[in-house]
């Protein structure tokens, strides 16, 4: 199916960012917006979907993008950019701070009053780096699959709130465009400590494999630095099995 772009512009006002939104496209739809982000040129290019026929999550989960319930969209960059997966959590759950109590869940799934509200997805692909982000907006209980009743929110389903998809948009790119700029002015440990104590992951006990420890710290690459009875072991995202209080 092709892609269709849509002429009248999501966001009402300009952007005035310094890296984040040098460009931004607004597509009726498109297959996914990381996959266009990755095709197109141009650092910070910012790309916008009302409705994602292929979205997809961490490991190649799918990602649900209903037309007009959500803000679909990813950001283009240039070669590597570390410590985009800090940033990006943080920036989303900035302005959510605005509407509920938002927080981040390791490793950088966002919550609205203990759901999920948001999922990130950073990818690379020859020398470009794309990241994902997904917010649920203006869905009801009855727009998420019943197995994701328990787990999954929106902005107006947790809170009440009827929230304007083009000012949820420059508000989170106005956000994350601070951080983007802090990183690469070279902040990138300060970032990360922001990103750790968000997560709130030290300290709390992990079960994965065959194995029970205690979170002792988060490297650099987003990993758990577990210690065992058999010393610090390094742990994935896909090894967690559980995540509870210490």
């Amino acid at each position: 199916m092709p892609e269709i772009v849509r002429k009248p512009p999501l966001l009402a006002t300009p952007l005035h960012t310094l890296i984040v939104g040098s460009r931004v496209l607004v597509y009726e739809e498109v297959t996914s917006t990381n996959d266009r982000a990755l095709q197109l040129r141009g650092h910070g290019i910012v790309v916008v979907a009302d409705r994602q026929t292929a979205g997809r999550g961490r490991h190649g989960r799918s990602w649900a993008s209903a037309p007009g319930l959500g803000l679909w969209f990813s950001i283009g960059f240039d070669g590597p950019c570390e410590g985009l997966a800090f940033a990006a959590p943080l920036s989303v759950r900035d302005v959510l701070n605005t509407y509920g109590y938002a927080a981040v869940k390791w490793p950088n799934d966002v919550l609205l009053n203990g759901k999920k509200v948001c999922g990130i997805l950073l990818e690379s692909r020859r020398n470009r780096t794309a990241l994902g982000i997904g917010i649920n907006v203006h869905h009801q209980a009855a727009d998420f699959p019943e197995e994701l009743h328990a787990k999954a929110t929106s902005i107006e389903l947790a809170t009440g709130h009827c929230v304007d998809r083009g000012t949820l948009l420059r508000d989170v790119l106005t956000s994350l465009d601070a951080r983007v700029v802090s990183l690469r002015d070279g902040r990138l440990d300060a970032i990360h400590a922001e990103w750790s104590d968000a997560c709130g992951a030290v300290g709390r006990r992990v079960r994965y494999r065959d194995r029970v420890g205690t979170v002792r710290a988060l490297d650099r690459d987003g990993a758990l630095l577990v210690e065992t009875d058999r010393g610090i072991e390094r742990v994935l995202l896909g090894e967690i099995v559980e995540l509870n209080g210490a």
